[in-house]
């Protein structure tokens, strides 16, 4: 499931798991590449938000060939594949619907939301700062970017567009009616 920043994705994807028994894997995404790969969960997080301006990253490329956001690619990559294999399971984010663009039975989402809405949800996030709608939009459109940056580097496809994903969501007609509907979807593609 791939989703716009604020747009309750990350919350409908926990309903569809809780939903459908099954696991649900985001940041855990992370703590399980960085003990494969022993690299640390911080470099691995600064690599998926960073790219080589950054002073870790920098650090890190003493003495290797393959940039760490690539290396954090593959590493990711294989630990999606792995959880795939073990079972259903919801993966939030990561390319992970490109990833698994092989396998069969994977229903590949996008949940996306009216501006308003993804505004009033990042406000009310633990680490929220008071700023002006208008400054929090261009929040919403740095996240964005960085999301369709990172999914468009690594993919043939186009993050968003809806052509790439099997079922395309607004997160206002409810977040539990759009998780609704991707259980449906998911149970409709079992049969």
């Amino acid at each position: 499931m791939a989703r716009e920043y604020a747009s309750g994705g990350s919350e409908i994807a926990q309903a569809v798991a809780d939903k459908l028994g099954i696991p649900l894997y985001n940041k855990e995404l992370i703590t399980l590449a960085a003990k494969k790969s022993g690299l640390t969960e911080e470099a691995i997080a600064a690599s998926e938000n960073q790219r080589s301006g950054s002073l870790i990253y920098s650090l890190y490329m003493m003495g290797n060939t393959m940039p760490l956001a690539d290396q954090v690619y593959i590493l990711q990559s294989n630990v999606i594949k792995e959880l795939a294999s073990q079972g259903p399971c919801v993966i939030l984010g990561r390319c992970g619907d490109y990833v698994l663009r092989e396998r069969p039975n994977v229903l590949r989402t996008f949940v996306y939301a009216p501006v308003a809405d993804r505004v009033g949800r990042a406000k009310v996030r633990p680490d929220a700062k008071e700023m002006p709608d208008r400054m929090w939009e261009s929040q919403l459109a740095k996240h964005d970017r960085a999301r369709a940056s990172y999914y468009n580097y690594y993919t043939e496809n186009r993050w968003g567009e809806a052509k790439n994903y099997d079922l395309c969501l607004n997160a206002a007609l409810g977040l539990d009616t759009c998780a609704d509907l991707i259980v449906d979807a998911a149970k409709a593609m079992n049969k």
